[in-house]
């Protein structure tokens, strides 16, 4: 993989290529889109959203409309190759609550997912923008990530179910997003199907991402999307993001939160571990020899020879969030849980047992920059150890407490 660009003041969170050579990436943080015209050899600066909203997602139907959307809800448009973005969210009703997640199908339909933190929902239209439906999904999932169109029809959402104790859970619809069944659910509670790709209509797979210890997982299809098996991915950090396949046996997964890209050359069977990249947040295949990456930098792959570039330094990127060991640990009854937030982002902090079964909700809400703390009281809990949870828009992080009575 070549390094293209690098810099990103938070992260390059989604990229989309309409051929192998003209594509956009989006920046969070400074919330801006990039356009280039010659495979990532230059990038040039389109757009900067002067308000903000965390870019997250972006997506063309065709060289002419696109989307880009973000974790506060706001949502852009371009009818021009990105010559100019138009603010389209404030003419949906509800407005939608994050749009993680992008889909596109022909010249007119596009959905969108939101968000992994919740509430969830699905913003569809038909008609290139012109007119929008919300569609509620709390009946389904509470957080909610991964969408993938095969047609306008039959689609696939990457969910935690809205019942707990189902786990992560793949979500299908046949309607268009009017109903929606439950084909993969994992049963287990502390995880979630994050991202989708689909190598044809019959071969597809999903990223499922860890909110505890633990490693993460892939699941795949070979029927269409009807039936799922697990592939547990030993050398990975929890919090497997992005997914993407150039052929139906070799793909790349990515940690968004760690370095390096996991590669598979067998279908998804086994993996290992490229030093490059650094928290990679997007995949996107652009032919059947061309794959791009990004994170806190943009990558490019290619079956001729371009060279390796290679992170061996871990300290080079450091902007992240940090939370700190509770306090006192072990304790009885309370604990106090810390961290640090650099940039504004959603926050959820959450208590599970030492076997991944929820248990508390401590923190639900959108936070600005600054030191927190958050108490925990244990005394309606039994002895043991318990794993606390912090979701964020830069990545998630977890420790471990210890309860004795």
């Amino acid at each position: 993989m070549k390094l293209l660009i690098t810099g990103a003041s938070i992260r390059y969170e989604d990229l989309w290529f309409i051929n192998e050579n003209t594509g956009w990436v989006v920046q969070a943080g400074e919330d801006e889109i990039y356009k280039t015209t010659n495979g990532g050899l230059n990038f040039t600066l389109q757009f900067s959203d002067p308000d903000g909203g965390y870019f997250r997602s972006v997506a063309f139907n065709n060289e002419n409309l696109g989307w880009v959307g973000s974790l506060s809800g706001r949502l852009y448009k371009t009818t021009n190759s990105g010559e100019n973005w138009i603010r389209i969210d404030t003419m949906i009703s509800p407005p939608p609550v994050g749009v993680c997640d992008i889909s596109v199908i022909g010249d007119s339909i596009m959905y969108g997912s939101g968000k992994y933190s919740g509430p969830t929902n699905i913003i569809k239209t038909t008609n290139a923008g012109l007119t929008f439906e919300n569609i509620d999904m709390g009946a389904y999932s509470n957080y909610q990530v991964g969408v993938w169109f095969l047609d306008a029809s039959t689609g696939f959402l990457g969910s935690r179910s809205n019942i707990i104790t189902e786990g992560s859970a793949m979500l299908r619809t046949t309607d268009a997003g009017i109903t929606w069944s439950k084909v993969y659910k994992s049963l287990i509670q502390s995880e979630h199907v994050w991202n989708i790709y689909f190598v044809n209509d019959l071969l597809g797979y999903a990223t499922i991402e860890r909110f505890v210890q633990g490693n993460g997982a892939v699941i795949k299809t070979t029927d269409g999307g009807h039936n799922w098996i697990r592939i547990e991915i030993p050398t990975t950090s929890p919090d497997l993001d992005p997914i993407g396949f150039i052929n139906e046996n070799t793909g790349w997964v990515a940690n968004h939160g760690n370095f390096g890209i996991h590669q598979t050359t067998n279908g998804g069977f086994n993996w290992s571990h490229i030093n490059v990249g650094s928290r990679i947040h997007g995949i996107f295949i652009a032919g059947d020899s061309i794959a791009y990456a990004s994170g806190n930098q943009v990558y490019k792959y290619t079956l001729s020879p371009v060279g390796i570039s290679e992170n061996t330094n871990e300290n080079i990127f450091p902007i992240k969030n940090t939370l700190h060991d509770n306090f006192p640990n072990p304790f009885n009854p309370s604990t106090t849980i810390s961290y640090n937030l650099i940039t504004n982002t959603n926050v959820v902090l959450e208590i599970y047992t030492a076997s991944g079964e929820f248990t508390e909700l401590l923190l639900k809400k959108r936070q600005a920059p600054g030191s927190y703390s958050v108490v925990w009281n244990a005394n309606n809990y039994p002895s043991g150890v318990y794993f606390y949870s912090l979701r964020t828009d830069l990545g998630n992080y977890f420790g471990k407490a210890v309860l004795i009575k």
